[in-house]
């Protein structure tokens, strides 16, 4: 979450600076639509920021499997949203020349959320392979087990 945090607090400063130095409405509107997208990236960055620095509740193997793959389906989900956020943008730059009123409106609104969705497809499809490949290792503690008798500790390893 620090990526996505840092992402949008760039994004805050950068288009803040455009949008009050902009001298044209085209310009205004995407840097506008900039700092709103980022308003909601750092709604989600710092609470999962703040959750992961507290850490957790200790995990059996199996509530850990089950978060590892709720986590994954989060991230394919959300790109699948990304790619909706991209098609949108694409639209809206689309007909943009049929809103004469509001063309400025369409084209800034339409670039900036294929800028935010291209950046967050990026974004979870990295967290996604990140996720998946340290999820890999998981398999293997299935065919651990320690257990207790007695006064001793014993250890069982499946070989199947």
């Amino acid at each position: 979450m620090l990526g996505l945090g840092s992402y949008a607090v760039a994004n805050f400063a950068i288009s803040g600076v455009g949008y009050f130095s902009s001298e044209d409405e085209y310009s205004r509107r995407f840097h506008e639509m900039n700092v709103m997208w980022n308003t909601v990236n750092i709604g989600l960055a710092l609470p999962g920021y703040i959750k992961a620095r507290r850490g957790g509740q200790p995990m059996t193997r199996e509530e850990i499997l089950k978060a590892q793959k709720k986590t994954e389906s989060i991230f394919l989900v959300n790109d699948v949203l990304d790619i909706g956020y991209i098609a949108a943008g694409i639209w809206m730059r689309e007909v943009a020349p049929n809103k004469l009123d509001r063309e400025d409106l369409f084209k800034g609104y339409g670039n900036s959320l294929i800028l935010q969705g291209s950046f967050l497809l990026a974004f979870d499809a990295l967290a996604y392979y990140i996720h998946h490949n340290h999820g890999k290792e998981f398999p293997a503690l299935e065919k651990v087990s320690l257990s207790t008798s007695g006064g001793g500790v014993g250890l069982r390893i499946a070989l199947d």
